[in-house]
């Protein structure tokens, strides 16, 4: 029989130590993933409010006699908020709180005719903000809307 020569074997102290090196390289390729993985649904979420703010301004556009509340405005003479709470005068209350990707988006939309040029001139300042209440992330758009 023949005996191993030292040199040419590793010991149990070698073994563990590679073991614990390689254990910490894995721990932090899995947090790198894990990590990653937080980041691109905290970026899709934003993605969304991102986008449901730039339709809503659209949609405003589009309808907005269903959406400026004119008789608001001139009352009050600064801006008018319309969001889940208030909307119970208009026909599609809503579109005030949608829900995408199983998550809920809340939308506010508010109106102003703060400068004497937006009066002449017919135009309404539209703020439209959208948050998702459990991640706390929002997105707000602003455009102005033409009041023919």
């Amino acid at each position: 029989m023949q005996l191993l020569d030292k040199e040419k074997a590793y010991t149990l102290v070698e073994l563990l130590a590679s073991i614990v090196i390689l254990s910490i390289i894995i721990i932090g390729i899995f947090q790198l993933f894990i990590f990653s993985g937080n980041t691109a649904k905290s970026n899709e979420t934003k993605l969304v409010t991102t986008h449901l703010a730039k339709a809503t301004i659209e949609r405003v556009k589009i309808d907005y006699e269903n959406f400026i509340p004119l008789e608001e405005l001139e009352r009050l003479q600064e801006s008018y908020t319309i969001n889940r709470y208030n909307c119970a005068q208009f026909k599609n209350c809503e579109m005030f709180t949608i829900k995408v990707n199983d998550l809920l988006y809340e939308v506010e939309i508010t109106f102003s005719q703060r400068e004497s040029h937006e009066k002449e001139l017919n135009l309404f300042d539209v703020l439209v903000e959208v948050t998702q209440p459990d991640k706390n992330i929002s997105s707000k758009l602003e455009g102005y809307v033409v009041h023919e």
